[in-house]
């Protein structure tokens, strides 16, 4: 079985900050040994609106947000570079808005990785054969081999026709972080000797993945369904997105810093 204590779990973005106080509060508070996580989050989105220090053991800000894909690439980037640096084993990132909603899933999900013998995991894309990037999982001794990751694309995926049909009037074409991702497992390696091909359904969005409890969700009604379904109701700010009544019970003391109370 899984354990925990040896997984950083980092979360990503720019935006979408309510996404990421609702998925903070569900590993914290609907996860049985949700504190046993490592959480660090990377963030390069205005400072103003984002709420911070209620649940992440590390925060990482960037200054610059360098635009659609580089500045994901970034926050890439400078999240695993932490945790090739840190003490946990196993490391899986996604987006603010990439949720998972039950433990024991997601300790399944770890244990196959485990199980698969190979340091990366990602969905499979079954048209653009490329790792889906919005959900990831790194051994930690395999970030020394990897990072960074460049935004490079691999001259041979770049002569395949399907591809260039399919990026061309795009807004990045093959300039994607999925493409680069690719390139720099073949930099290291034959990607299938590397990758582990983890479960996604839904092509070719891949929204969501029973088997995982994984979501990359938009959808205001999407989220709150899973959230309603799965029972990970706990939390100020869930309770407050689920229309649920938050009670609260009326103080008789207050304790003061020196452990003395007075009445109120």
């Amino acid at each position: 079985m899984a354990n925990l204590k040896d997984v950083m779990h980092i979360l990503i973005g720019c935006d979408r900050n309510l996404d990421y106080i609702l998925n903070r509060e569900i590993i914290r508070y609907n996860f049985p040994n949700g504190i046993d996580l490592w959480l660090t989050t990377v963030y390069n989105g205005k400072m103003n609106k984002m709420a911070t220090g209620c649940g992440e053991n590390t925060f990482i800000r960037i200054d610059e947000n360098t635009g659609y894909a580089y500045g994901a690439l970034d926050a890439i980037n400078e999240g695993l570079t932490f945790a090739k640096n840190a003490h946990r084993d196993i490391v899986v990132l996604t987006n603010f808005d990439g949720f998972f909603f039950s433990q024991q899933k997601y300790e399944n999900l770890i244990d196959e990785f485990i199980k698969s013998g190979k340091p990366f995991a990602a969905g499979h894309h079954n048209s653009h054969h490329f790792p889906m990037s919005d959900l990831m999982i790194f051994r930690k001794d395999f970030l020394e081999d990897l990072l960074p990751i460049l935004p490079e694309v691999s001259k041979e995926r770049k002569e395949i026709k399907f591809l260039q049909d399919e990026y061309e009037g795009t807004e990045l074409g093959f300039d994607n972080v999925e493409e680069w991702v690719f390139n720099a497992l073949a930099k290291v390696g034959n990607p299938d000797d590397l990758w582990w091909k983890l479960q996604r359904d839904g092509h070719p969005r891949y929204r969501w993945t029973e088997e995982w409890a994984f979501g990359h969700l938009h959808s205001e009604v999407e989220k709150r369904e899973k959230i309603s379904n799965y029972k990970t109701i706990k939390g100020h700010n869930i309770s407050k997105y689920m229309g649920i009544k938050i009670e609260h019970r009326e103080l008789e003391e207050v304790r003061r810093p020196d452990g003395t109370s007075f009445s109120v």
